[in-house]
C-alpha cells in the first residue's frame, strides 16, 4: 500500500469512528462506535463500504434490528447487523 493510499485509509477509518461514535442517541453512540473501535482494523475497503452503508441508517432502525424488535429480512447488510448484535450481547454479557 503506498503511502498515500494508507494516508487515505487512515482518514475514511477516522471518519468512520467519528461517526460511529457520534451518532444521535447516546444508545447507538455505545453500541456503534463500540462494535467499531473492535472490529474496523480488520475490515476489508468492502466490509466497509458495508459499514458505511449501514451507518446511513437512522439510530431508530438500526437500534431495533440489533435488539431484535424488528426483523432482518428486509434490512441492509443482515449478517454485518447480526455481527453488532452477538458484539454488542458479548460486551453486555461481560460486564
Amino acid at each position: 500500500m503506498t503511502s498515500t493510499k494508507r494516508e487515505n485509509h487512515q482518514d475514511r477509518l477516522k471518519k468512520i469512528k467519528y461517526r460511529a461514535h457520534h451518532r444521535g442517541t447516546q444508545e447507538m453512540d455505545i453500541i456503534l462506535g463500540g462494535f467499531v473501535d473492535g472490529v474496523i482494523a480488520d475490515y476489508s475497503p468492502e466490509q466497509l463500504d458495508d459499514l458505511e452503508s449501514l451507518m446511513g441508517e437512522t439510530d431508530a432502525d438500526l437500534y431495533n434490528w440489533i435488539i431484535g424488535k424488528e426483523p432482518l429480512d428486509k434490512a441492509p447488510h443482515p449478517d454485518l447487523l447480526k455481527q453488532i448484535a452477538k458484539y454488542q450481547h458479548s460486551r453486555v454479557s461481560d460486564e
